[in-house]
Formats: C-alpha cells, structure tokens, sequence
C-alpha cells in the first residue's frame, strides 16, 4: 500500500500544480478567506446522508458539508491543498485555530506549507493531530505531501516528500512522520497486510516505514 502511494507522489505533484495554476488565474481573493473546490467530474454534497448539492465546476467549499467525490476534486485552502480520489467521502471545517480534514472513505492527498493552523485528521478510526510541519530545508515547493487513506477499520495517515509531521494520536505521546512512513489506526481486532495476519487491539496506532 505504502509503495503505491510512493509512487502516485509524480501524480499528486501533477495534480497540486494543475490545481494551483487554475486557480490562480480566477479572480478571487489572494487571502482565501474562504475556501475553494475544484471538481474534475462531479461532487455531490451531503448533509445526514441526504443529497443537497452538486458540483461540476470550481466554486466556493461548503464548509462541514460531506463531499461524494465521483472523479476527482481539488481544494485550496489558505497553507493547504488537497486532491480527494474518486469514491471518496470527506469533508473540511475551519476555524481561527485549525483545520479538520474528515475522511470517512477512500484517499485524500494533502501538500502543506509550514502553517499557523493546526491540521487535524478526522477518521471514523480515530483522530491525529497535527502539532508541527518540519520542511525539508531542500524541497524547492516548500510543501510537505501526504495523505490520508480508509477503508472499513483501517486508517493510514503518511508522508510522501517534503518533511516530517510532529503528531498526535489521541491522548498518546506526540510522534514523528518522516518522509516514507505512515500511522495506522485499527478499529479491528485483525487486519492483513502483503498476505500477513497481525492481531490488532481496537484503536491501536502503529508506526510504520517505506514497504520494500
């Protein structure tokens, strides 16, 4: 899994690039006081999993609305953007303090710079928090490059390129993810994986490096 991602990280720099550059040539404000989405197909809006919205095109982001991604969809925020694959089901909240990014199915990609706001990943797994960006002092985009995956029991949070996160899981002690790892979440007593068996206490994180 985590060499799959490594290797979209060419994709998801194409992606970021095209999202940057579209919307830099719209006329709204450099300040991004509020945020904008970028669909490329369609992005269907859900509120207490009721239909009340659709998008094809950019427009500004419901903030705490779920959005149903069939394609892909692009979002910039002030210090973040994201790239949410198709079949995805996310949404995002603000405030003065933080940004909360909740993903409830499929992967959103995420390219950070280093932030006044605290970036909070809401699962339905569990919650990481967070607590510091650490840039690479050489990466010319400045941007750390990540993202989030779920599917049913199963959270991974990790880094592509960039730098580091300083986190937290919960109440748990803050942790480092470098460039290459990732942080799990496990609802399940079980789960497999490259055809092994690990037993899993609920809620359990673990920290892992690149798969080789």
């Amino acid at each position: 899994m985590m060499q799959n991602l490594i290797k979209n990280t060419l994709r998801l720099k194409i992606l970021i690039v095209s999202i940057i550059l579209i919307f830099t040539s719209t006329c709204f404000s450099a300040e991004l006081s509020v945020g904008r989405i970028l669909p490329k197909g369609k992005v269907t809006l859900l509120h207490d999993n009721q239909k009340v919205g659709e998008f094809r095109s950019e427009a500004p982001l419901p903030e705490g609305t779920f959005l149903s991604v069939q394609g892909e969809c692009g979002v910039k925020l002030s210090h973040l953007y994201l790239v949410a694959l198709d079949q995805s089901l996310f949404s995002i909240s603000t405030n003065n303090r933080s940004r909360t990014l909740f993903v409830q199915k499929g992967t959103v990609y995420f390219a950070l710079s280093s932030t006044p706001y605290t970036l909070v990943f809401q699962t339905p797994d569990g919650v990481i928090t967070t607590n510091d960006v650490m840039l690479k002092a050489s990466s010319t985009s400045r941007l750390l490059k990540g993202y989030v995956y779920v599917e049913e029991g199963i959270t991974r949070v990790g880094v592509l390129e960039g730098g580091s996160m300083l986190v937290t899981v919960t109440d748990d002690k803050p942790q480092v993810v470098a460039a290459g790892q990732e942080l799990r979440l496990a609802q399940a007593d079980i789960f497999k994986e490259e055809g092994k068996t690990k037993k899993e206490k609920p809620g359990k994180t673990e920290k892992t490096g690149e798969a080789g």
